[in-house]
């Protein structure tokens, strides 16, 4: 068994089981506004299109050692 939850019931009726995995990412248009100088949507941060502030230099160099 390799279920993260396991659980046994004495009970009649219907059991089910339901794994429900997801994420979500949200802008914060007033962080990007401070960090890029500009009001930006997510994906062309996230997708590389947009140039990477240098107060962000620091963690992307320590990121990509890894």
């Amino acid at each position: 068994m390799t279920a993260e939850i396991l659980s046994w019931s004495r009970s009649r009726g219907v059991f089910a089981g339901v794994a429900l995995e997801g994420a979500t990412l949200r802008g914060d248009g007033d962080a990007n506004l401070d960090l890029y100088g500009k009001r930006l949507e997510m994906r062309p941060i996230v997708t590389g299109s947009t140039p990477i502030p240098a107060a962000a230099q620091p963690l992307i160099s320590r990121l990509s050692r890894y």
